[in-house]
């Protein structure tokens, strides 16, 4: 064989190749009518998030997905009555000025990046792979009942790749 046909070869299992590693890719993340990208939009769970009837929240948040080099920011915190009607909510300037004091970081993979209030004072930073407590104080006591806690990033996206940044609780007493 010359030079030229192991050439050809070459781009024909190279373009091969990717377009195999491309396909799969998107096939394994349901994204065959979108180009989908895990690493470009945090991701946030709420699982394990408590409320209480005095109006304290224990927000447990996970940021589950998206860019490392950089911390996703929650800067709205909406707690719902069941038909989505908005019964109190935190803003992002409300969230910047939390005491650190209210932020449990309790599984930080890296210890030099924990959650932490988002710079300039607005929302809250979570770092990928993070895990922690936010606690929040509503300024009155609730009824028992349930209720869905919302998370809004600072993008103004409440859910990616399919999933909600929502939970729904029961406040306890």
């Amino acid at each position: 064989m010359n030079g030229k046909v192991i050439t050809i070869i070459a781009i024909i299992m190279i373009l091969f190749s990717t377009g195999v590693t491309l396909g799969l890719y998107q096939i394994n993340f349901q994204g065959l009518g979108n180009l989908t990208n895990y690493s470009k939009t945090p991701a946030y769970s709420l699982v394990g998030t408590r409320l209480y009837e005095n109006g304290t929240l224990f927000l447990q948040v996970a940021r589950t997905a998206g860019p490392d080099t950089y911390g996703g920011f929650i800067v709205l915190v909406q707690l719902l009555y069941p038909n989505g009607t908005v019964l109190y909510q935190w803003t992002g300037q409300q969230l910047g000025i939390l005491p650190s004091s209210s932020i449990k970081n309790e599984f930080p993979l890296h210890p030099s990046k924990p959650i932490k209030i988002g710079n300039y004072g607005v929302g809250i930073e979570v770092p990928l792979g993070q895990n922690s407590t936010v606690i929040l104080q509503l300024p009155h006591p609730i009824s028992p009942g349930t209720y869905i806690i919302k998370v809004w990033d600072a993008d103004g996206q409440s859910a990616a790749y399919g999933n909600k940044f929502q939970i729904i609780v029961k406040a306890d007493s």
